[in-house]
């Protein structure tokens, strides 16, 4: 609605309450002063009397439909604020919960504390945290619908795009623990073929080829470049962590307090007809 529009509707309203509050006793004086035409058995007082029983019964059905609106949009405004609040509450501790499995650093600690002396755990706890980077955000199909996902789309999107760049690094550290695994073994196979040259048959064919093949695979590489690379790709996950993890956090709160400020606001508007009636128009 313009301005001009609600200034004119504003005049008409108090132009119309002056007719029936000031303007219709007038005419009936007015009237009655004239004392000539058609002939009542009251007079002035008594006609003037009963327009103004009239105009404060009017006035108390006006004020009582006005409370009876004004308290269904309280209440309107209550279930509102009740089910947004519920419903956005339980989004919300979804993703801090998406946020928690894709921490990088209980991931890295859990490989630090004995990555190097049991790697088939390092590569099970790093294949386990790449399945959750993978399915982060897929939960939240069933709490978003097309009208909600506008709201956190940025956020989803700054999640997998953190979860993907995590699921790179911890690749590459999987397959160094595979290559650091095949070294533990290196002693082993060794011994095998030592022992398979002194004594001919004493393996099947299928246990040589397989320590041959161990061999092969970790012949140009060794301990200490692996545990470099290893390490690298650690400081890779905290850079990560520092940097964009930690954003992700900020952005977390972020978003959901603007959700919750627009909430408050359409709670509001609930109470004003003239809002209602624009977002309507």
């Amino acid at each position: 609605m313009s301005k001009f529009k609600l200034i004119m509707k504003v005049v008409l309203i108090i132009f119309g309450l002056a007719i029936l509050i000031f303007g219709i006793p007038i005419i009936i004086n007015e009237c009655y002063k004239v004392n000539c035409g058609y002939v009542v058995v009251w007079d002035a007082g008594t006609m003037l009397g009963y327009y103004g029983t009239i105009l404060g019964t009017v006035a108390t059905i006006v004020a009582l439909v006005i409370t009876i609106l004004f308290t269904k949009k309280q209440i309107q405004r209550e279930s509102f604020l009740r089910n947004e609040n519920e419903k956005w509450t339980k989004i919300e501790s979804v993703f801090l919960e998406i946020i928690e499995g894709i921490n990088p650093l209980m991931m890295l600690q859990d490989i630090m504390d004995n990555g190097f002396t049991n790697p088939s755990k390092a590569i099970n706890i790093l294949q386990k945290y790449q399945m959750k980077c993978k399915s982060a955000c897929d939960v939240l199909n069933s709490h978003l619908n097309v009208v909600d996902y506008p709201k956190v789309k940025q956020l989803i999107e700054g999640i997998n795009s953190t979860a993907e760049e995590l699921i790179g690094i911890s690749n590459e550290e999987e397959d160094l623990y595979s290559k650091l695994q095949l070294l533990q073994h290196k002693k082993h196979a060794l011994e095998m073929l030592e022992i398979e040259k002194k004594q001919p048959g004493a393996f099947s064919k299928e246990d040589i080829s397989f320590n041959q093949e161990i061999l092969e695979k970790i012949k140009n590489i060794n301990y200490e470049n692996i545990s470099q690379k290893i390490i690298r790709c650690n400081d890779k996950i905290v850079k990560i962590y520092q940097v964009k993890y930690i954003a992700l956090l900020q952005s977390k709160g972020a978003t959901f307090e603007v959700i919750h400020e627009e909430i408050k606001a359409r709670a509001e508007a609930i109470l004003s007809i003239r809002k209602n009636r624009n977002e309507k128009s």
